[in-house]
């Protein structure tokens, strides 16, 4: 997600600035003579399945339509940075803004209900509420409003869809570490208390030869 947002940056100054307010993001990508920003796109997508993969290795509550709803957004998006330019790349764009959006709102419910995630529901329910307000407005500059702004609109609804990308992974980063923590102090606490049993153990031992000698001694 660091190299897609470093790749959008520099994607600016291959393409015209002022045409990214009116132009859609599949239209923007397609100036972009350096393909920069398609490249962006295809990370952002990639990096949602990366991030599924190891929410799924911790069992968190993101099975069923969150889901599917990612994985909807990972392919929508790579498949658009694959063409970028044409109508088809337009439509997908839209489809993975509406995928991520719905993926948002489920995952704040499923998080809020697991003690290990409900950190990250709170930042989630306001970015999905975010992404909902985001996804009226591009239906009405698409519609009714023939399209004027409609590049604003779509990049901060992307800029959303990125943020709700970025809070599950922080709290899986977090979840990863403290986990290893914990791990390192059961097994340091486990080598303490063998260290002090064996140590007790000898003690005894040469302890109760020491009288056994001693009794000897004294036959």
């Amino acid at each position: 997600m660091l190299v897609g947002s470093v790749l959008l940056a520099a994607g600016q100054f291959g393409a015209p600035t002022g045409r990214i307010v009116d132009l859609t993001i599949g239209r923007y990508a397609a100036l972009d003579q350096d393909g920069y920003t398609a490249i962006a796109m295809a990370l952002f997508g990639l990096s949602a399945l990366a991030l599924l993969a190891g929410m799924r290795a911790v069992r968190a509550p993101v099975s069923g339509w969150p889901e599917r709803l990612m994985l909807g957004w990972a392919g929508a998006l790579t498949g658009a940075a694959v063409m970028p330019g044409t109508a088809a790349a337009d439509v997908l764009v839209v489809a993975a803004l509406m995928c991520l959006a719905g993926a948002s709102g489920l995952m704040a419910r499923r998080f809020g209900e697991d003690a290990r995630w409900r950190a990250a529901a709170r930042p989630l329910e306001w970015l999905a509420l975010g992404a909902g307000g985001g996804l009226a407005v591009l239906i009405y500059v698409t519609l009714p409003g023939h399209e004027v702004m409609i590049g604003l609109v779509e990049w901060v609804l992307f800029g959303i869809d990125v943020a709700v990308l970025a809070v599950p992974l922080v709290h899986l980063a977090r979840t990863a570490w403290l986990e290893h923590a914990a791990a390192g102090a059961v097994e340091t606490a486990t080598r303490s208390a063998l260290e002090t049993a064996t140590r007790s153990a000898l003690e005894t031992a040469t302890r109760s030869t020491g009288r056994a000698t001693a009794v000897l001694s004294r036959h």
